[in-house]
């Protein structure tokens, strides 16, 4: 009897750069913006006490992720379009999508009493969505993912302390290297996402409760 034999084809083996770019994706997928909300809530709903904050622990991450992930899912599904949105002139709608859900989960959390650091990331995700709309608008594109993770940062600050607080800068400092390195922003771009998230993030949780106490339920 005569076997015959087949030769299996070798297996391709990725280059340095390849298993870099493969990294680089996989961390923009799991720090994508309306994850990192959704990161954000839960862990202020385990330092509020997840048992307490459910509710408005799913409240929030329907408002603040989940109808953002669908926006997103919409324009690269229906409309053909790039998941990263490049092009700026595609990013006013999901700006808009995005700022209008984040106006209404802050009305509703603050309808229901929801706790103080609630309340403020909410409205904080609002303004600072609607700011960097307007950069975007008329200067330069930002950083989503960057911002996504600085700007809470201020809220796990008030939560968790410094080292949370610090933990999550050099997250964001890890996502914005990715986005460079993937070449979707320059290095000035996510420079200014840093820098221009933190501490107006910080003017809402800290500065304006003080300024205007009626603005959040501080409880």
């Amino acid at each position: 009897m005569i076997l015959s034999a087949t030769t299996r084809e070798p297996v391709a083996q990725l280059s340095g750069p390849q298993r870099l770019d493969r990294i680089y994706k996989a961390v923009a997928v799991v720090f994508m913006p309306q994850a990192s909300s959704a990161y954000a809530f839960l862990a202020l709903s385990i330092a509020s006490g997840i048992e307490e904050t459910l509710f408005y622990l799913l409240l929030s991450i329907l408002f603040a992720s989940l109808i953002e992930l669908g926006s997103l899912l919409v324009y690269v599904r229906f409309l053909k379009r790039d998941v990263n949105v490049q092009d700026r002139k595609d990013r006013p709608i999901l700006f808009a999508i995005a700022i209008l859900s984040y106006l209404v989960g802050f009305a509703l959390l603050r309808y229901l009493g929801a706790p103080f650091i609630f309340s403020a990331l909410m409205f904080a995700y609002f303004a600072n969505t609607t700011f960097a709309a307007v950069i975007t608008r008329y200067l330069t594109k930002v950083s989503i993912h960057t911002w996504g993770i600085t700007g809470p940062s201020v809220a796990i600050l008030y939560s968790f302390g410094v080292l949370d607080f610090l933990l999550m800068l050099v997250i964001g400092a890890i996502v914005g290297g990715t986005r460079i390195k993937l070449g979707y922003h320059t290095w000035r771009q996510v420079a200014l996402s840093f820098l221009t998230s933190i501490p107006f993030t910080w003017l809402i949780v800290y500065v304006i409760p003080q300024l205007l106490p009626t603005v959040f339920r501080a409880y």
